[in-house]
């Protein structure tokens, strides 16, 4: 396979319940990737296919049918066209081959979350509750009672803090200074997110000056036509 970076391509919601059963998440996501991979190619049966698929990605199936029938079953499980987010197959691997500490798939799942957000935008704005959201597996934001009990604990400002933090390790960056929520970016510094930002308000300033003004003007014509004599 060479030196090739493979992503796992899968819906956000095989996240949920990942920090209760990582492996099973993570067995989810495999199974989810080469099934999906397979049906995109042409000859072969669906054993075949699916052991194609397992090679693509350098993948040792242990027992192919197992896997093709629950990748079939949780791509038709999840209908539509839900988002989805690419697993570095070798951050996959670290995960599951060594022991991981809470916080440390808090942070993949932090990760994942914001990836599947920005994609493949230079950067984006959100929230936390978006964010909180998208570890939890959900597409879109909700309210902190609609997390599961494992994610409520890390659904908190100071936790949100911690984990941008932690996240400059993994290459992303969130600049929230003045700005509701905050943005985030994976190709720029954060210095030149900080730029980007800051021109972005400052557009958005003289834009709300330039209404204002148009404003005031129109309710100052409409005034004086309405006091002639």
């Amino acid at each position: 396979m060479g030196t090739e970076i493979r992503y796992f391509n899968f819906p956000i919601q095989l996240l949920n319940g990942f920090l209760i059963e990582s492996k099973t998440g993570l067995n989810n996501i495999l199974a989810y990737a080469l099934y999906e991979h397979c049906l995109k190619l042409d000859y072969g049966t669906d054993i075949e296919k699916m052991n194609s698929s397992a090679e693509y990605f350098n993948v040792k199936l242990g027992n192919t049918k197992a896997t093709l029938s629950n990748g079939r079953q949780l791509y038709n499980s999840i209908p539509g066209n839900p988002p989805k987010v690419g697993l570095n197959t070798k951050i996959f691997w670290d995960y599951m081959d060594n022991e991981k500490t809470e916080f440390d798939k808090v942070q993949l799942l932090g990760f994942l979350a914001c990836k599947s957000i920005l994609q493949n935008k230079p950067y984006w704005p959100l929230n936390n509750r978006f964010m909180w959201a998208r570890m939890d597996g959900k597409p879109s934001p909700c309210e902190k009672n609609e997390l599961s009990v494992e994610m409520q604990k890390y659904a908190n400002h100071y936790q949100a803090r911690k984990l941008k933090v932690a996240l400059e390790e993994w290459g992303l960056q969130a600049y929230s200074c003045g700005v509701r929520g905050f943005f985030i970016s994976i190709n720029l510094t954060l210095d030149k997110l900080a730029i980007e930002v800051e021109k972005r308000k400052k557009s958005n300033k003289e834009k709300e000056y330039k209404m204002k003004v148009a404003e005031a003007r129109r309710k100052a014509l409409e005034q004086l036509n309405n006091t002639k004599p």
